[in-house]
C-alpha cells in the first residue's frame, strides 16, 4: 500500500483504543512522512474528492485591476 500523502511505504502497525487496553486493531503507517490510517478512515475517505481550492489569491499577489488608473 502507499501513502495518499507523500506516495511511500505503509506498513501495518497495531493501533490501541487510549481508553480501554484490550481494545485493539490494525491501521498503516507511512515511514516517510508518518501517515496513519485505518480501515475507518479510508472508508470516510471514499466518498469525498480531491481537496479544492477555496478561490483565495495566495499571499503577495495584487487583485485584479487593482491600482490600475485608467485615463479618459
Amino acid at each position: 500500500m502507499s501513502c495518499r500523502r507523500c506516495q511511500g511505504l505503509m506498513v501495518t502497525i497495531r493501533l490501541e483504543d487510549a481508553a480501554s487496553s484490550t481494545c485493539a486493531f490494525s491501521g498503516w503507517q507511512c515511514l516517510l512522512c508518518g501517515e496513519v490510517t485505518d480501515s475507518g478512515i479510508e472508508a470516510n475517505r471514499e466518498g469525498h474528492g480531491e481537496p479544492r481550492r477555496n478561490g483565495a489569491r495566495p499571499p503577495g499577489t495584487v487583485p485584479v485591476g487593482f491600482g490600475v488608473l485608467k485615463r479618459e
